[in-house]
């Protein structure tokens, strides 16, 4: 897929568990059906940047290494030994693994982090979070090069601080919804264990704009690991990139996205 327009680039968020089950005899993660959907969207001539998460594998690394792991708005706190473990983790171990599966199945992929050609700059996120950044700045130069070459990147989640270019712990949901805005892709889409975004009542909310989306913040319908998933989304399509939460559930429904249906819940401009 050489020299892949930028208005066919599709930005797809994995977590990072390919090929761990959460438990010995436990069936394989929703991740490797992810994995299935890259193959497909790839084989199909569609350009993709994926960035991928790997939160289960660094509270494994965490309970292994007796690190105590706390989260704030759905975000981790990060001292310098977390933020070096979720480096570790991230960047070498669940990139690896993605990357690994993705060139076993014959996609051209490349593992990254947003540390690498400076890709990600973030300024530091509140002081109760400690390392953590908050995306402010993508230099989507080297993705490009790498899509025009017609090369997957992979990125793993993490930033230079703007001040001082200390490596800070990012959430992978926004990153995926910074570089998404930067590359003006065509699609954001959050690959994720649940089919999108419920009400209280259970049902999935098809559409959401961004005052409907605060609502829902404020009442609590929407918190914890959902809240930077939508509000990347919101960051997306302020951009004009449309954007989706949805269930694994192949490269056929990502393909059904991609042809204007409903699947999950979507997040557009003029939403």
């Amino acid at each position: 897929m050489p020299n892949t327009p930028r208005s066919d680039v599709l930005v797809v968020k994995i977590g990072g568990s390919v090929g761990v089950a959460s438990r010995p005899g436990a069936p394989a993660p929703a991740d490797d059906a992810a994995i299935d959907a890259l193959v497909g969207l790839a084989d199909g001539g569609h350009g993709l940047v994926v960035v991928h998460g790997g939160g289960p594998l660094i509270d494994r690394w965490a309970e292994r290494l007796g690190l105590t792991t706390t989260f704030v708005r759905g975000l981790r706190v990060t001292d310098e030994g977390t933020r070096d473990l979720a480096l570790a983790v991230l960047g070498g171990l669940a990139n690896g693994r993605v990357v690994a599966a993705l060139l076993a199945r014959g996609v051209p992929a490349v593992g990254l982090t947003g540390v690498d050609g400076g890709i990600l700059r973030a300024e530091r996120e509140s002081e109760d979070l400690g390392l953590v950044g908050r995306v402010t700045l993508v230099d989507s130069s080297l993705l490009e090069e790498l899509l025009e070459r017609g090369r997957v990147p992979i990125v793993a989640p993490a930033a230079l601080a703007r001040d001082d270019g200390t490596i800070l712990n990012v959430n992978g949901d926004a990153a995926a919804g910074a570089i998404a805005a930067s590359i003006g892709a065509r699609l954001l889409v959050f690959v994720t264990d649940v089919p999108g975004v419920r009400a209280k009542d259970g049902r999935v909310i098809e559409r959401l704009d961004a005052d409907r989306a605060r609502e829902l913040v404020d009442d609590g319908t929407i918190e914890g690991g959902m809240l930077p998933k939508v509000e990347a989304c919101l960051m997306a399509a302020a951009a004009g990139c449309r954007a989706a939460i949805m269930a694994t559930a192949g490269v056929d429904a990502i393909e059904r996205l991609l042809g204007g249906e409903q699947v999950g819940t979507v997040f557009e401009a003029a939403a």
